[in-house]
């Protein structure tokens, strides 16, 4: 977690914040990223080799957050993820697919993944969604697995569908949002430590405003070439 950089006004602070996406492969963890970054959905995505990592910019209680989104390999041949990637996580998600049982039965190696590289997770958000919700007549993995899963690792659920649009923005705001009451930035945005989840509002940055943060940045760089030689 980064806090108080300067934005594209050299007055306007920035939080940064970074989570990971963590299950089997070809749960949707693509999918959920494309729909909730990019507001779009491709029915065939390229399995996901190492990591891959997606920016949300948002504005919070009117400071800018830039949220780094990671996305990981599923397949096991390639599931090897830095103990660093772990460490720097502000929150983790946790995927699976309600048509695809041995996706949850995995759920419980991912929680063991987090605790053996991450170590303290009490001021970490960590949520679990189950994809794919959209495929109703074939969902197997039933409500009382879910809450004993929930239970047990005292993880928050949410039920998801990229293909449909399900779930998704709640999913990653909900994240945010208990991201900023644990990580004690609620002074950070305006608020007092007393203020609720219900109390932080979001809204995504428009267009306009990113497309100067980039123009800004190049001039930077530019101009700090220029300086140095």
């Amino acid at each position: 977690m980064s806090i108080n950089i300067k934005g594209e006004n050299d007055n306007q602070e920035k939080i940064i914040l970074k989570f990971l996406v963590l299950g089997d492969s070809r749960i949707g963890k693509t999918s959920i990223l494309e729909r909730y970054v990019n507001k779009s959905f491709q029915e065939n995505y390229i399995v996901t080799i190492g990591m891959d990592v997606r920016i949300k910019k948002l504005k919070i209680n009117n400071i800018y957050f830039d949220i780094y989104i990671t996305d990981t390999a599923g397949e096991e041949r390639f599931r090897s993820i830095s103990t660093m990637s772990y460490k720097s996580a502000d929150g983790i998600l946790i995927g699976f697919a309600v048509n695809e049982p041995k996706t949850f039965e995995s759920v419980n190696y991912w929680v063991k993944q987090i605790h053996e590289n991450k170590g303290k997770v009490s001021n970490v958000s960590l949520v679990l969604f189950g994809n794919k919700c959209d495929d109703v007549d074939h969902i197997l993995v039933n409500e009382e697995q879910i809450n004993k899963i929930k239970s047990t690792h005292g993880l928050e659920y949410f039920q998801t569908s990229a293909k449909q649009n399900i779930g998704v923005q709640e999913l990653f705001e909900f994240l945010v949002k208990q991201t900023i009451i644990k990580k004690g930035l609620l002074k950070d945005i305006g608020l007092n430590e007393n203020s609720t989840i219900n109390d932080i509002n979001i809204t995504e940055r428009d267009s306009e405003e990113v497309k100067n943060e980039l123009i800004n940045k190049k001039k930077k760089k530019k101009n700090k070439k220029k300086s140095c030689c």
